[in-house]
């Protein structure tokens, strides 16, 4: 059972010169940035999840204030 293992690993039946073995890498590359989520990269993304998650803690802090559920 090895010896065959190690007889097909010696056969040069893989053709590297092949175009279908070939990965296309930039193909792949050129679609990732083509693919913008609303036009904006994932660090603008989360930039700007941070500022709407900061934004809705200020409002929320500031809505219990208003309504004296909270006191300081």
């Amino acid at each position: 059972m090895l010896d065959d293992l190690r007889r097909s690993t010696n056969d040069e039946t893989f053709d590297f010169d092949d175009d279908d073995n070939v990965l296309q890498l930039e193909e792949d590359a050129e679609e990732k940035v083509q693919r913008l989520f609303l036009g904006m990269t994932a660090v603008e993304r989360m930039f700007l999840s941070i500022f709407f998650f900061m934004n809705v803690c200020v409002l929320g802090l500031a809505m219990l204030l208003a309504t004296q559920r909270i006191e300081f």
